[in-house]
């Protein structure tokens, strides 16, 4: 099972215990408010925990979504991970996503564990490039590649259809050598 550690979160693979605060979020109205998916049945967060459990063991493993869970308690509040867009042998593309609990919005989670994933993609996957995205309206998320040091590259007009109206889309990227400086 792949661990990453950070300060006050670690990331970890899920497991099917996890099932009940993984449909928590995915179930949520306020979570999903920006993003393509609406709310998930119980059902159909068994099927998407299933494939983030089976791509633990794929090879070669594209996507990586992790547990976020605080050091502190052990408790699960969102997942964090990211998907291989692109992947050569100089390097590779990464797009991160991650979604926490409302009660846990606003404290930093998000940033500290988007902050682990770019320093896997870049010291142990050898990528080149992360980016993330986010409806023009989700100024926390935006907040949160901000603070990761990505640098706005795109403003895409009528990108990401949401419940029936085209919507605008702000994309983030960082190159490996920026992030090393």
């Amino acid at each position: 099972m792949l661990k990453i550690d950070g300060e006050r979160v670690y990331l970890r693979d899920h497991k099917a215990s996890d099932l009940d605060v993984f449909h928590a979020w995915l179930s949520d109205a306020v979570v999903a408010k920006y993003l393509s998916w609406r709310t998930y049945t119980r059902e159909e967060s068994f099927t998407h925990l299933a494939h983030s459990i089976n791509e633990n063991n794929a090879n070669p493993r594209t996507d990586y979504f992790f547990a976020l869970v605080l050091n502190e308690n052990e408790h699960i509040i969102g997942e964090a991970g990211f998907t291989i867009q692109t992947q050569t042998k100089p390097g590779g593309i990464a797009e991160l996503g991650y979604f926490l609990l409302q009660s846990y919005w606003g404290k930093g989670y998000a940033t500290e564990a988007a902050k682990l994933l770019i320093a896997y993609c870049f010291t142990v996957l050898k990528l080149h490039k992360v980016t993330a995205g986010c409806d023009v309206e989700n100024r926390a998320s935006e907040k949160v590649m901000i603070n990761c040091g990505m640098q706005q590259e795109a403003y895409r007009k009528k990108q990401r259809l949401l419940n029936g109206e085209w919507r605008d889309r702000l994309e983030y990227a960082l190159l490996y050598d920026d992030w090393k400086a």
